[in-house]
């Protein structure tokens, strides 16, 4: 069987953080005088990501966007001990070493993403992690994913980056590598329609990618 490389993003992938992303994001902007829906805040993390949402606003609104992104990234490190795993999270990622795959991480999370990986016992199942502290550029740019493949001699069509919203999808075709989109059914993300695999929930990915062989 073909060795296969699995590189994750983190948020609303491997672990449900929406719960602590969201609600952060909120309480940073009503600080600075900005009422905003959660339902809002979700749909446009998801389409674009936290930074993005921010940077809007604080261009619509004559605000500081570096203090806006201080302001979060306080309140969303402080809230980490309520993050927990996608459903059946563990379970792929163990199915998918026994069968002698390789698993990588490259969020846009910085220090905490180590701890919150630990907490909910999912940091064993990989082989290197690349968090915003490494200092590549943000996704869709494919630089961290081909640090990655480089380094660790991945091969492009044994290589999937898997991820919750379309900047992934983007990010893996950049790379030339697939992609797995999860969208789970609170998500409020649409597939692209240019995604490898299209999946509702984390425990799908070994059966799908068997025929990668």
């Amino acid at each position: 069987m073909k060795q296969l490389a699995f590189i994750w993003d983190m948020d609303g992938t491997l672990v449900d953080s929406y719960p602590a992303i969201v609600p952060a994001a909120g309480e940073t902007l009503a600080a600075f005088g900005v009422v905003c829906d959660p339902e809002e805040i979700h749909r446009e993390v998801i389409a674009a990501s936290v930074g993005a949402l921010l940077e809007r606003i604080a261009r619509e609104r004559g605000l500081d966007a570096a203090a806006l992104k201080a302001g979060f990234a306080r309140r969303n490190d402080s809230r980490i001990q309520a993050i927990r795993p996608m459903p059946h999270a563990k379970d792929c990622l163990d199915t998918l070493r026994r069968a002698g795959h390789r698993s990588f991480v490259y969020t846009h999370r910085g220090a905490s993403c180590p701890a919150i990986l630990r907490q909910n016992g999912l940091e064993e199942y990989f082989t290197d992690i690349v968090t915003a502290l490494s200092g590549f550029p943000r996704k869709p740019e494919p630089d961290a994913i081909l640090y990655l493949m480089k380094k660790y001699g991945l091969e492009r069509d044994a290589c999937f980056y898997v991820g919750d919203r379309s900047l992934d999808v983007e990010a893996a075709e950049r790379a030339g590598i697939g992609s797995i989109l999860l969208l789970d059914p609170q998500s409020p993300g649409k597939a692209t329609g240019r995604e490898t695999f299209l999946v509702r929930d984390l425990g799908e990915i070994p059966e799908r990618v068997k025929s990668e062989k």
